[in-house]
């Protein structure tokens, strides 16, 4: 759908579609001639055009361009932007219009679809279902769908082709932008951090919520610092789910490296929360075979968490375990040793010698002297 609705129809082609929809201008050749010429013969702009005209008993296709065009004068501060960007002019024209006509309707159901469409606007394209939003929300996609704003997609739920998502998101929110984006990242991060990665069936769960999840992250990149500890959790969610679940390392390092960017805008760059998400990127490093890359942020939690939590805490030992199982990894057996004395060292003061994570450190040494023949 996101291909055809871009493709250029003949002028009769788009004509006739445009009669079909709408049957008060079925004997308005010219009308709608016109019509068509405006826009191109753009499948996209045609249809929402159509479905508007259909749905608000537009009489002829003449008062359609004569309504449109007054709101357009309205949006002269939006000229430049559209221009910049690249935008078919046109079809801001069109969006704008069913937008802004909903927008001023005032109604119950007109506020809520427009309120349901903003957020829409940040979520991926395809597959956007009822369980990312409250039922008293969902119940407006008849609106959207009326007006060919959202239609149905393969993938369930609906789809929101990315022009008409970028024209709402860029261009016509205003002040509401960041109160839309702060839902979608709540509903997302809420949604993540109820299913267990443990379960089969959380595949195809989370694979279709990281969807939603990378769309969003990339429109929230710089977002108020109120909304960076939920992106920076979201993130942190969705890295855990494509390392462990789909074993997408690429992917998973994206999502890891935007939650370590907003936890050091939230919390600034020496935060204990900072070092943990430098420990998860490693972690996706060493999964890829890049160890030296692993050392390297191994390192950087390493210095964050003794300035934040001094020498001595069990959570240093752990990094210095990590640590040491790299080396051992690249045969680095005397290095390795090294850093799980220092492990071992500050958990028997920390937690004692009966603690697992003393027992789990000796049993680490042990394997390097089992690998030496020792």
């Amino acid at each position: 759908w996101e291909k055809l609705a871009l493709e250029g129809m003949s002028e009769g082609e788009a004509c006739a579609w445009v009669r079909r929809r709408v049957e008060a201008w079925a004997g308005d050749e010219a009308g709608v001639l016109k019509l068509v010429r405006k826009l191109e013969c753009l499948p996209l702009a045609i249809d929402q055009a159509a479905a508007f005209s259909r749905e608000w008993k537009i009489a002829t296709p003449e008062l359609y361009l004569e309504a449109q065009a007054k709101r357009t004068k309205t949006l002269e501060a939006q000229w430049e932007i559209i221009l910049k960007r690249g935008y078919p002019f046109f079809f801001f024209e069109v969006v704008s219009h069913t937008f802004m006509t909903l927008a001023e309707a005032g109604d119950k159901n007109s506020v809520g679809a427009i309120n349901l469409l903003k957020k829409m606007a940040f979520l991926h394209s395809e597959g956007i279902q009822q369980d990312l939003f409250q039922d008293e929300e969902w119940i407006h996609v008849s609106t959207l769908k009326r007006h060919s704003l959202v239609v149905d997609s393969p993938l369930g739920g609906v789809s929101m082709h990315a022009l008409t998502q970028e024209v709402v998101r860029e261009l016509l929110m205003g002040g509401s932008k960041a109160t839309a984006l702060g839902g979608v990242l709540e509903t997302l991060n809420a949604k993540m951090s109820k299913f267990s990665f443990d379960r089969p069936v959380t595949y195809f769960v989370g694979k279709r919520y990281v969807r939603h999840v990378k769309a969003a992250a990339s429109h929230a990149l710089d977002c108020p610092v109120r909304q960076a500890t939920v992106l920076a959790s979201l993130c942190q969610l969705a890295g855990f789910f494509l390392s462990t679940v789909s074993c997408s390392f690429a992917e998973a390092l994206e999502m890891h490296h935007i939650s370590v960017s907003a936890r050091s805008r939230a919390y600034g760059p020496d935060d204990v929360d900072v070092a943990n998400t430098y420990n998860n990127i490693a972690l996706v490093y060493i999964n890829q075979g890049q160890n030296e890359m692993a050392l390297e942020l191994f390192e950087k939690c390493l210095v964050i968490q003794i300035k934040a939590l001094g020498e001595n805490h069990p959570d240093v030992a752990d990094t210095y375990n990590n640590i040491a199982s790299v080396y051992a990894k690249q045969g680095k057996d005397e290095m390795a040793l090294e850093q799980y004395g220092k492990s071992l060292a500050i958990d028997i003061k920390a937690l004692g010698e009966d603690h697992p994570d003393v027992a789990d450190t000796y049993n680490n040494i042990a394997s390097v002297y089992a690998k030496q023949g020792k």
